[in-house]
């Protein structure tokens, strides 16, 4: 029986994935003012959630990624290095930052015209949003979308929640 010390365990580092493997692929897709930066982007994957990295381009700005810890967003920013749209890549702490520096938002809106944002109001039709009272989860508590409306080429999630796998530890 071996036995593992704290020491032996591997510090996961960031990959990068083709832009579709992002949980949050669609979210941009639908949030970009110019969808066609999506094309350039790519899913940055840490402790196997891969979220998107979307370059700069002529409506977006800047970009950010939380990455947890400061030693991921180096890490991060390493590997985003000479990528289209990924220049200025800087990190302070663990935020990984890239493009124009965001200026202090003042006005409405600024914020979504920095990013390169539609106004979520002007969300194309068809957008996926929970019916009105909904609390954000299906009958599966925390779920959105519910199982069986599962988004098509995702992994499904652990069927197990943390909460039940900790009750069964010892």
């Amino acid at each position: 029986m071996s036995t593992r010390t704290y020491s032996s365990l591997k510090v996961p580092a960031p990959r990068l994935l083709p832009p579709e493997q992002a949980y949050d692929y669609e979210f941009w897709v639908r949030r970009l003012v110019d969808s066609e930066l999506v094309h350039g982007a790519v899913a940055v994957a840490l402790f196997r959630a891969p979220l998107l990295a979307v370059p700069t381009g002529a409506t977006r700005r800047g970009g950010q990624l939380h990455m947890v810890e400061e030693v991921f967003a180096r890490q991060t920013v390493a590997a985003l290095e000479g990528l289209p749209g990924f220049v200025q890549l800087s990190y302070r702490g663990p935020i990984v930052e890239w493009g124009d520096k965001p200026p202090a938002f003042g006005r409405p809106g600024e914020f979504n015209q920095f990013y390169g944002l539609r106004d979520p109001a002007e969300e194309p039709d068809g957008a996926r949003k929970p019916p009105a009272g909904h609390r954000g989860h299906g009958l599966e508590t925390g779920r959105w979308p519910p199982s069986s409306e599962q988004l098509s080429g995702r992994n499904p999630p652990p069927c197990e929640s943390v909460p039940t796998v900790a009750a069964a530890l010892p």
